[in-house]
């Protein structure tokens, strides 16, 4: 029976099942509240000094990452594009952030405040696509809706 709901969960991730209910997005204030703790905890494993084998950089990003997922395995709205938009937001944002910050910075601040950045942008890009409404069904097929008959 385990094992059934394991294949359950996965396929779940790809395909949801015809009529399963979506899950609502994670709400506003867990969402703030998950990123502040992101923040935190890489600034506090910064400051430690405990960034030997991965630093706060890592910490703030395998957050993301957990959260992005968990909308995943959920079935909430618009997953997937989610999903990929905030990878591309925590890497771009991050390199930016890391390229534009003055050499007399620590390396590891300097990472950890470049994660920081981009982990912002990609939960607010993550929280902003799961939020989009669905499309209707007409749209979804290519149909028009339309009030009149066929028009020339």
């Amino acid at each position: 029976m385990e094992k059934y709901t394991l294949v359950q969960r996965v396929t779940r991730s790809f395909w949801l099942p015809r009529g399963a209910d979506r899950r609502q997005p994670t709400p506003t204030r867990r969402l703030l509240a998950l990123w502040l703790a992101a923040l935190v905890f890489g600034a506090g494993i910064t400051a430690l000094g405990w960034d030997d084998g991965f630093g706060g950089s890592t910490v703030m990003a395998v957050m993301l990452l957990f959260h992005v997922g968990d909308d995943i395995i959920g079935g909430v709205r618009h997953r997937w594009p989610a999903a990929l938009a905030a990878l591309a937001a925590l890497l771009g944002a991050s390199r930016v952030t890391h390229a534009v910050l003055p050499d007399s910075l620590d390396a590891a601040w300097a990472e950890t405040i470049a994660a920081g950045a981009g982990v912002t942008l990609g939960f607010a890009v993550a929280a902003a696509i799961t939020r989009l409404p669905e499309r209707s069904a007409g749209v979804r097929r290519g149909r028009r809706r339309s009030s009149g008959g066929p028009s020339a």
